[in-house]
């Protein structure tokens, strides 16, 4: 797996600029979100029992946005049953508590609910996420805390690597770059990350599964059985889908039946309709 996501991504800017513009879409989206998916195996430690060498595998920052240390350190954070989905506690949730929205601006909560509706979240909502999260690293520096400012180096050094490969070395233009692998790649994966996480007062009932054994679940790495992932986030991949099987009428009577037949339903149920409102409801 992690070298046909390299290789497909090495092939794909290799020949990028001979392809058409389509082409080059589905294949830069489609290596780039793998490789996401890549990036969160190893966050959980795989393939091997040496974090150090794990990290090295997904260290490179093929879809240039955010650092990989603080993806790193965000995602385990994330990982506290207790907390998900609660604003300015889990790093992953896109709700926001009743007084952060009372006093937000009327275009952005129009610019949040169109968020939540996957066409907004797969193409303005890209665009929310990056900026809402470089706006949170910027205020942590003007605030002097300079924890992060080793991670934002080493990811500047490196996003500087990649794109010297991407266009001196493959011809490829930098904007046509973000738009065909960085920005669709962060697209796939947060299709993915749509419905894994919604609201609930008992927190078990906050984590989704998507059953969906097409390519997509290939993409995902299988961890669109969302629930299967946070019960055993150490298991590997490949073993996740025997496990939910084993445990599928466990895991639906923890979480409420909160299941989606495949990102085809999730589509039709939620293309333009928000799936939830964006102020998380009073606990």
């Amino acid at each position: 797996m992690i070298v046909a996501v390299y290789g497909g991504w090495i092939g794909a800017t290799w020949y990028g600029a001979a392809l058409p513009w389509w082409l080059l879409l589905l294949a830069g989206g489609w290596f780039t979100g793998w490789y996401y998916s890549l990036q969160h195996e190893v966050i959980h430690g795989h393939p091997t029992a040496w974090p150090r060498f794990n990290d090295l595998i997904g260290y490179a920052p093929l879809g240039l946005f955010i650092p990989y240390d603080v993806y790193r350190a965000d995602h385990m954070r994330h990982h506290t049953k207790e907390n998900l989905t609660i604003p300015g506690v889990d790093p992953e949730s896109y709700y926001f508590d009743t007084r952060t929205w009372d006093e937000m601006a009327s275009p952005l909560k129009v610019m949040n609910i169109i968020n939540n509706a996957l066409i907004g979240r797969l193409t303005v909502g890209v665009g929310i996420t990056i900026l809402l999260f470089w706006w949170r690293e910027g205020r942590r520096l003007v605030r002097g805390d300079l924890s992060h400012l080793g991670a934002w180096i080493r990811h500047a050094v490196l996003v500087a690597a990649v794109l010297y490969w991407v266009a001196i070395v493959c011809g490829l233009p930098i904007w046509l770059y973000v738009l065909t692998f960085a920005y669709p790649g962060l697209a796939l994966t947060m299709m993915r990350s749509y419905c894994e996480h919604l609201a609930a007062d008992n927190p078990d009932h906050r984590t989704a599964i998507v059953e969906s054994p097409t390519p997509l679940g290939l993409l995902y790495l299988n961890n669109n059985l969302h629930i299967a992932h946070h019960d055993q986030p150490g298991m590997p991949w490949y073993k996740l889908p025997a496990y939910y099987q084993k445990k599928k009428a466990d895991f639906l009577s923890e979480n409420n039946d909160l299941i989606f037949q495949g990102y085809s339903g999730v589509i039709r149920q939620y293309l333009f309709a928000p799936i939830d409102t964006p102020v998380l409801p009073e606990q």
